[in-house]
Protein backbone atom coordinates (compact mmCIF):
# COMPACT_ATOMS: atom_id res chain seq x y z
CA UNK A 1 0.00 0.00 0.00
CA UNK A 2 1.63 3.39 -1.19
CA UNK A 3 1.29 6.11 1.67
CA UNK A 4 0.32 9.79 1.22
CA UNK A 5 1.82 11.89 3.40
CA UNK A 6 -1.28 14.85 3.68
CA UNK A 7 0.38 17.18 6.48
CA UNK A 8 3.29 18.22 7.89
CA UNK A 9 2.70 17.25 11.61
CA UNK A 10 3.60 13.57 11.29
CA UNK A 11 -0.41 12.31 10.13
CA UNK A 12 -0.41 9.50 7.13
CA UNK A 13 -2.87 8.47 5.01
CA UNK A 14 -3.44 4.70 5.62
CA UNK A 15 -7.56 4.31 4.73
CA UNK A 16 -10.64 5.93 3.26
CA UNK A 17 -13.32 5.92 5.76
CA UNK A 18 -15.90 4.08 2.78
CA UNK A 19 -13.40 1.11 3.39
CA UNK A 20 -14.33 0.57 6.81
CA UNK A 21 -18.03 0.01 7.85
CA UNK A 22 -18.93 0.57 11.67
CA UNK A 23 -17.90 -2.65 13.70
CA UNK A 24 -15.20 -3.74 10.83
CA UNK A 25 -11.47 -3.69 10.84
CA UNK A 26 -9.09 -3.43 8.14
CA UNK A 27 -4.94 -4.30 8.43
CA UNK A 28 -3.32 -1.13 7.49
CA UNK A 29 0.83 -0.89 7.19
CA UNK A 30 2.79 1.91 8.56
CA UNK A 31 7.02 2.48 8.08
CA UNK A 32 6.50 -1.55 8.76
CA UNK A 33 4.18 -1.96 11.16
CA UNK A 34 0.94 -3.35 11.25
CA UNK A 35 -1.88 -1.39 12.53
CA UNK A 36 -5.44 -2.88 13.46
CA UNK A 37 -7.71 0.48 11.73
CA UNK A 38 -11.03 -0.51 13.79
CA UNK A 39 -14.84 1.87 13.27
CA UNK A 40 -17.04 1.78 16.54
CA UNK A 41 -19.58 3.76 15.77
CA UNK A 42 -18.57 5.80 13.08
CA UNK A 43 -15.19 6.73 15.37
CA UNK A 44 -11.74 5.26 14.34
CA UNK A 45 -9.55 3.35 16.51
CA UNK A 46 -5.86 2.08 16.08
CA UNK A 47 -4.07 -0.61 17.51
CA UNK A 48 -1.09 -2.89 16.76
CA UNK A 49 -2.18 -5.66 14.82
CA UNK A 50 0.04 -8.29 15.96
CA UNK A 51 -1.07 -10.41 19.13
CA UNK A 52 0.87 -9.56 22.11
CA UNK A 53 0.60 -13.47 22.42
CA UNK A 54 1.44 -15.79 19.87
CA UNK A 55 1.57 -13.07 17.16
CA UNK A 56 -2.25 -13.60 15.74
CA UNK A 57 -3.82 -10.98 13.20
CA UNK A 58 -6.16 -8.68 15.24
CA UNK A 59 -7.86 -7.66 12.33
CA UNK A 60 -8.60 -11.28 11.49
CA UNK A 61 -10.35 -11.57 14.54
CA UNK A 62 -13.83 -10.18 15.99
CA UNK A 63 -14.68 -6.52 17.18
CA UNK A 64 -17.64 -6.38 20.16
CA UNK A 65 -17.90 -2.90 21.55
CA UNK A 66 -14.87 -1.40 22.19
CA UNK A 67 -13.31 -4.86 22.55
CA UNK A 68 -11.31 -6.88 19.37
CA UNK A 69 -10.67 -10.48 19.79
CA UNK A 70 -7.94 -12.40 18.27
CA UNK A 71 -8.57 -15.15 15.92
CA UNK A 72 -6.36 -17.85 17.13
CA UNK A 73 -6.41 -17.81 20.86
CA UNK A 74 -8.99 -15.48 22.47
CA UNK A 75 -6.98 -12.56 23.74
CA UNK A 76 -9.07 -9.56 23.46
CA UNK A 77 -7.51 -5.55 23.61
CA UNK A 78 -9.50 -2.56 24.07
CA UNK A 79 -8.97 -0.62 21.23
CA UNK A 80 -8.98 2.86 22.98
CA UNK A 81 -6.27 2.10 25.07
CA UNK A 82 -4.32 -1.36 24.05
CA UNK A 83 -5.63 -2.92 27.33
CA UNK A 84 -5.60 -6.59 28.07
CA UNK A 85 -9.57 -7.49 28.27
CA UNK A 86 -8.74 -11.18 28.28
CA UNK A 87 -5.80 -13.86 28.35
CA UNK A 88 -3.81 -15.28 27.26
CA UNK A 89 -2.24 -12.55 26.61
CA UNK A 90 -0.47 -9.81 29.15
CA UNK A 91 1.20 -7.82 27.32
CA UNK A 92 -0.77 -4.12 25.78
CA UNK A 93 -0.62 -3.67 22.52
CA UNK A 94 0.87 -0.25 21.21
CA UNK A 95 -1.89 2.33 20.31
CA UNK A 96 -2.60 4.94 17.64
CA UNK A 97 -3.67 9.09 17.53
CA UNK A 98 -5.98 8.56 14.57
CA UNK A 99 -7.76 11.71 12.94
CA UNK A 100 -10.11 11.98 9.86
CA UNK A 101 -9.69 14.41 7.34
CA UNK A 102 -12.96 14.71 4.95
CA UNK A 103 -13.12 10.85 3.69
CA UNK A 104 -9.32 10.68 4.75
CA UNK A 105 -8.56 8.44 7.73
CA UNK A 106 -4.74 9.66 8.92
CA UNK A 107 -2.59 8.21 11.44
CA UNK A 108 0.15 9.97 13.31
CA UNK A 109 3.53 7.91 13.18
CA UNK A 110 5.19 6.40 15.93
CA UNK A 111 8.67 7.06 15.53
CA UNK A 112 11.11 4.63 17.36
CA UNK A 113 8.19 3.10 19.34
CA UNK A 114 8.90 -0.37 21.19
CA UNK A 115 6.91 -2.11 18.13
CA UNK A 116 8.77 -0.64 15.59
CA UNK A 117 9.91 -3.85 13.57
CA UNK A 118 13.73 -4.01 12.34
CA UNK A 119 15.55 -6.28 9.99
CA UNK A 120 18.27 -8.88 11.32
CA UNK A 121 20.12 -10.92 9.45
CA UNK A 122 20.59 -15.00 9.77
CA UNK A 123 24.42 -15.27 10.71
CA UNK A 124 24.62 -19.01 11.97
CA UNK A 125 22.06 -22.36 12.66
CA UNK A 126 23.82 -24.35 15.30
CA UNK A 127 22.17 -27.98 16.05
CA UNK A 128 22.10 -29.66 19.43
CA UNK A 129 23.45 -32.63 19.07
CA UNK A 130 20.99 -35.73 19.45
CA UNK A 131 18.16 -33.62 19.61
CA UNK A 132 15.71 -31.91 17.43
CA UNK A 133 16.73 -28.44 19.30
CA UNK A 134 17.88 -25.89 16.97
CA UNK A 135 19.26 -22.16 17.86
CA UNK A 136 19.16 -19.38 15.49
CA UNK A 137 22.00 -16.99 15.72
CA UNK A 138 21.46 -13.45 14.13
CA UNK A 139 23.74 -10.27 14.06
CA UNK A 140 23.03 -7.79 16.60
CA UNK A 141 23.93 -4.54 14.08
CA UNK A 142 20.81 -3.39 12.45
CA UNK A 143 20.73 -4.00 8.96
CA UNK A 144 19.96 -0.35 8.02
CA UNK A 145 22.55 0.89 10.48
CA UNK A 146 22.91 4.47 11.03
CA UNK A 147 25.67 5.36 13.13
CA UNK A 148 26.30 1.60 13.83
CA UNK A 149 23.18 1.12 15.51
CA UNK A 150 22.65 -2.10 17.56
CA UNK A 151 19.37 -4.22 19.11
CA UNK A 152 19.73 -3.65 22.68
CA UNK A 153 16.94 -5.67 24.84
CA UNK A 154 17.11 -7.25 28.66
CA UNK A 155 17.43 -10.75 29.77
CA UNK A 156 13.78 -12.56 29.78
CA UNK A 157 12.67 -10.39 26.88
CA UNK A 158 11.41 -12.10 23.72
CA UNK A 159 10.74 -10.83 20.15
CA UNK A 160 8.15 -11.92 17.12
CA UNK A 161 10.13 -13.45 14.09
CA UNK A 162 8.23 -12.92 10.99
CA UNK A 163 9.56 -14.98 8.10
CA UNK A 164 6.89 -14.33 5.78
CA UNK A 165 4.83 -16.45 3.17
CA UNK A 166 4.38 -19.25 5.40
CA UNK A 167 0.79 -19.58 3.54
CA UNK A 168 0.42 -22.98 4.69
CA UNK A 169 0.55 -22.83 8.13
CA UNK A 170 -2.81 -22.51 10.34
CA UNK A 171 -0.75 -20.13 12.83
CA UNK A 172 1.04 -17.76 9.89
CA UNK A 173 4.09 -16.29 9.36
CA UNK A 174 4.87 -15.12 12.59
CA UNK A 175 5.84 -16.83 15.69
CA UNK A 176 7.28 -14.57 18.78
CA UNK A 177 10.62 -16.68 20.84
CA UNK A 178 12.32 -15.45 23.77
CA UNK A 179 15.59 -14.68 23.48
CA UNK A 180 18.30 -16.92 24.71
CA UNK A 181 21.62 -15.17 24.31
CA UNK A 182 23.15 -12.66 26.71
CA UNK A 183 22.35 -8.92 26.12
CA UNK A 184 26.47 -8.51 26.80
CA UNK A 185 26.95 -10.98 23.72
CA UNK A 186 27.53 -9.93 19.81
CA UNK A 187 24.62 -11.23 18.28
CA UNK A 188 21.10 -12.33 19.09
CA UNK A 189 20.11 -15.93 19.50
CA UNK A 190 17.02 -18.18 20.03
CA UNK A 191 16.75 -21.86 20.94
CA UNK A 192 13.59 -24.00 19.59
CA UNK A 193 12.90 -27.40 19.07
CA UNK A 194 11.90 -28.05 15.13
CA UNK A 195 8.43 -29.62 15.14
CA UNK A 196 6.47 -30.21 11.98
CA UNK A 197 5.14 -27.00 11.57
CA UNK A 198 5.20 -25.58 8.04
CA UNK A 199 6.66 -22.53 9.79
CA UNK A 200 8.89 -24.08 11.62
CA UNK A 201 10.52 -26.17 8.48
CA UNK A 202 10.72 -23.20 6.78
CA UNK A 203 12.43 -21.02 9.35
CA UNK A 204 15.37 -24.51 9.49
CA UNK A 205 15.17 -24.42 5.26
CA UNK A 206 16.51 -20.21 6.04
CA UNK A 207 20.04 -19.65 4.00
CA UNK A 208 22.80 -17.70 6.23
CA UNK A 209 22.65 -14.47 5.31
CA UNK A 210 18.88 -14.46 5.25
CA UNK A 211 17.31 -10.99 6.37
CA UNK A 212 14.40 -11.67 8.56
CA UNK A 213 11.82 -9.13 10.29
CA UNK A 214 11.78 -8.81 13.58
CA UNK A 215 9.29 -6.78 15.81
CA UNK A 216 10.15 -6.02 19.89
CA UNK A 217 11.82 -6.68 22.05
CA UNK A 218 9.50 -6.41 24.34
CA UNK A 219 7.98 -8.55 27.57
CA UNK A 220 8.47 -7.42 31.44
CA UNK A 221 9.34 -11.53 32.90
CA UNK A 222 12.70 -10.04 33.25
CA UNK A 223 14.75 -9.74 36.55
CA UNK A 224 13.98 -7.65 39.25
CA UNK A 225 16.55 -4.87 39.77
CA UNK A 226 15.99 -4.40 44.11
CA UNK A 227 19.09 -6.57 44.86
CA UNK A 228 18.03 -6.53 48.67
CA UNK A 229 14.84 -8.79 47.76
CA UNK A 230 15.53 -12.90 46.11
CA UNK A 231 14.89 -14.28 42.95
CA UNK A 232 12.94 -17.23 42.81
CA UNK A 233 13.40 -19.26 39.38
CA UNK A 234 10.93 -22.11 38.79
CA UNK A 235 11.55 -24.78 35.29
CA UNK A 236 9.38 -26.77 33.88
CA UNK A 237 10.64 -29.37 31.18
Amino acid sequence: MKMIVLSEDDFVKVSDTKDIQPSHMKEVELDGEYICLVNVEGKYYAIGNICTHEGGPLADGTIEGYEVECPWHGSKFDVRTGEVKNPPANEPELVYQVKVDGTNILIKKQGQSKSSQIELTLMKKDKVNGTDVMSFKFNKQLNDQIDNKTVNYIAGQFAFFDIGEVYNDPKGPIRHFTISSSPTENFIMFTTRIRDSPYKKDFLALEKGTKVKVRGLEGQFVLHQDYTKPAVFLSGG
